[in-house]
C-alpha cells in the first residue's frame, strides 16, 4: 500500500456548496508514472484518442473538489518490454493499461462501473473505452463544472538536483516535489524555497538501486539520463527508474 502523500494546500481554494472533496486515486505500487486519471464530461464517437474523451486531467494524490455524480476515467500501466519506434529508430517502453470507470458519490466514495484490461496502453482511449463511456454518461450525466485543486500531492524526488526556482540551494533526495513528466522531469523545493533543508552531498551511487558504483551510463523508462552499476547495467531501461 502506498504512503499517505504529503499535500501542499492551495491558497484560497475552497469546496463549492453542494460539491465534495476527493483525494484523486493513487498509482498502484509498481504500476508506470506514465499512469493517469481524468473527468468525463461528453464523448465524441466520431473523433479518436483525447479528442473522442472530452473531460479535464486530474493528478494522483490531489485533493480536489468536483460535484457528485462525476465519471472518472483512470489508466493504470504497467512496463511490459520495449520496442524500436521504425520511423525514429529509438527505443522505448511498451506498456499495458487497465482501465476503470468510476462514479463519484456524495459521500466522496467511488464506485467502480466498468473496467478492462488492455495489453497496448493506446487502447485506454480507444473506440470500446469511448463506446462504453457513452453509455455510462446517458445514464449518469456530467454534472458540470471545472475541478478545483485544494491541494497539490507530493511526487518525492530520489537524488539531489538543483531547484528549478534557481534559489541557490540544491534539493536533497526526499525532500523535494518532482513536476514534469519523462526528460522534462524538474525538482523544486516542497512545500517552497522559503526554509529548505540542507541537501545532502551528492549522491554516489547507483541511480537505480542506490547500492555502490555508477560505472555505466543508462537511461531509464522515463527517458532520464543517469549513472549505474554493473548489476543494473545489463537491465533493459523499462525496468530502469531514476526519478
Amino acid at each position: 500500500m502506498n504512503p499517505t502523500p504529503s499535500l501542499r494546500p492551495i491558497p484560497g481554494a475552497r469546496v463549492p456548496d453542494g460539491w465534495v472533496r476527493l483525494n484523486v486515486p493513487a498509482i498502484p505500487p509498481g504500476r508506470r508514472a506514465s499512469s493517469w486519471r481524468r473527468t468525463l464530461t461528453r464523448t465524441l464517437p466520431g473523433a479518436s484518442g483525447l479528442d473522442a474523451l472530452p473531460g479535464h486531467w486530474l493528478n494522483a494524490g490531489d485533493a480536489v473538489a468536483l460535484p457528485a455524480g462525476t465519471l472518472l476515467l483512470t489508466a493504470d500501466k504497467n512496463a511490459t518490454g520495449h520496442a524500436v519506434n521504425t520511423r525514429t529508430g529509438r527505443r522505448y517502453t511498451t506498456e499495458d493499461a487497465h482501465v476503470r470507470i468510476h462514479l463519484l458519490h456524495p459521500d466522496a466514495t467511488l464506485t467502480t462501473l466498468w473496467e478492462r484490461h488492455y495489453t497496448h496502453a493506446a487502447s485506454a482511449l480507444g473506440r470500446q473505452v469511448t463506446t462504453k463511456a457513452t453509455a455510462l454518461l446517458a445514464t449518469h450525466p456530467a454534472p458540470g463544472g471545472q475541478p478545483v485543486v485544494l491541494a497539490v500531492a507530493q511526487r518525492p524526488n530520489r537524488r539531489t538536483a538543483p531547484c528549478r526556482h534557481q534559489c541557490g540551494s540544491d534539493v536533497a533526495p526526499h525532500d523535494g516535489h518532482l513536476t514534469g513528466h519523462g526528460r522534462d522531469t524538474e525538482v523544486e523545493h516542497w512545500p517552497d524555497c522559503s526554509a529548505p533543508a540542507p541537501a545532502s552531498a551528492p549522491r554516489r551511487g547507483c541511480d537505480n538501486c542506490k547500492r555502490p558504483g555508477r560505472g555505466h551510463h543508462a537511461v531509464d523508462s522515463s527517458g532520464i539520463d543517469g549513472q549505474v552499476c554493473a548489476r543494473c547495467a545489463p537491465l533493459p531501461s523499462y525496468l530502469l527508474s531514476f526519478a
